[in-house]
């Protein structure tokens, strides 16, 4: 026990002090401490003792470093979540019944990384981005800037891909269009979006950002920017004549969002050379 304060009052402090910090709690009762407590704690992982070396190892990996331990979207399973996240049946319970048990809602400001994770993993099962207020809109067999088109069914591979990455409760819109401005297709939570508007603009900033880096001397162009804002941050990825631009809130890790948006990037590469990516 701590002197003159206990463990829980000790969370608490902490979280006053700084509400990002990630919070791990060894305990013999795991049992004892409801989801709905822990959420209300802000409790990243519960971990019932004694802790297997290996668990607590992994867990103090996924917390330092949650994009190492993230599966690629395709890849995430629930069993993943429940090994890394938590290690006690009261928040496992958390995770494997998320339409029973809903954890408590992330602080206005920014809350414990396991949270965030916490979130992204039980937004993957129970809440499909087709079920939000979406639109959708998607061009096939168009040619870009240099003639190049895209089959029916590259299209719509493209148009998966870029819904894993949409699908990240982060993540407000999505969208995919050639360096001519032709939008290919997009995913966001506003309907009032002019994406032709949006990836005309996109182009023209990405063509500046070129003779820019062009009168720098920069021999080779660079093929990501980060536009970063109090309350949206923008990165925007070139690829062959694609232009990929994803818009993300505050909350979101801009490490997170660039190596998501790299990993897009791969996949879709991989559909316009006639590889699959699923």
């Amino acid at each position: 026990k701590m002197p003159g304060m206990s463990g829980i009052d000790l969370v608490r402090r902490v979280h006053e002090l700084d509400p990002n910090t990630a919070v791990i709690i060894f305990t013999v009762s795991p049992e004892e401490l409801t989801p709905d407590r822990a959420a209300d704690l802000k409790i990243d992982c519960l971990l019932a003792k004694p802790v297997d070396p290996d668990v607590l190892r992994q867990t103090v990996d996924m917390l330092l470093n949650p994009m190492r331990q993230m599966p690629r979207p395709s890849q995430r399973t629930s069993r993943y979540a429940e090994e890394l996240l938590v290690a006690a049946p009261a928040m496992s319970e958390l995770v494997a019944r998320p339409a029973v048990l809903t954890p408590a809602p992330v602080p206005a400001a920014t809350g414990p990384l396991g949270q965030r994770l916490l979130a992204v993993r039980a937004k993957k099962t129970t809440d499909p981005l087709s079920e939000a207020p979406v639109a959708m809109h998607f061009t096939s067999s168009r040619p870009g800037k240099s003639g190049r088109s895209y089959s029916d069914v590259q299209i719509e591979q493209m148009r998966l891909a870029l819904k894993d990455l949409a699908m990240e409760p982060d993540v407000t819109c999505a969208m995919l269009a050639d360096i001519s401005g032709l939008v290919l297709t997009h995913w966001s939570r506003q309907r009032d979006i002019n994406v032709t508007v949006v990836a005309a603009l996109a182009v023209g900033n990405t063509l500046a950002m070129a003779e820019i880096s062009r009168n720098l001397g920069q021999c080779q162009p660079g093929r990501l920017v980060i536009h970063e804002g109090q309350d949206l941050s923008i990165i925007m990825a070139t690829m062959d004549d694609l232009l990929l631009l994803i818009a993300i809130g505050p909350q979101a890790s801009l490490g997170w969002a660039r190596i998501a948006v790299m990993r897009a990037c791969e996949d879709i590469l991989r559909i316009t050379q006639g590889q699959f990516a699923r």
